[in-house]
């Protein structure tokens, strides 16, 4: 069953960074999509150029009883 994806935005201004779903974090700008997956931590610098805020997570896309935080 797949589930639906979660987004991840900017703690600051709240636009759209990354989405996380099963099969780890997408993140989609222009032209350019990667996916991640595993177990990790990330740094990521909002793309507005008016905030810049630094946005770090960790995740987890292993089989693990407690929730991933992200």
């Amino acid at each position: 069953m797949r589930t639906q994806p979660r987004e991840v935005r900017c703690k600051a201004c709240g636009i759209l960074l990354a989405a996380v779903d099963e099969s780890g974090l997408t993140i989609r700008r222009g032209e350019l999509q990667a996916t991640f997956d595993g177990e990790f931590h990330a740094a990521l610098v909002c793309y507005r150029r008016s905030c810049r805020k630094l946005n770090v997570l960790r995740l987890s896309t292993t089989a693990r009883p407690e929730v991933a935080t992200a």
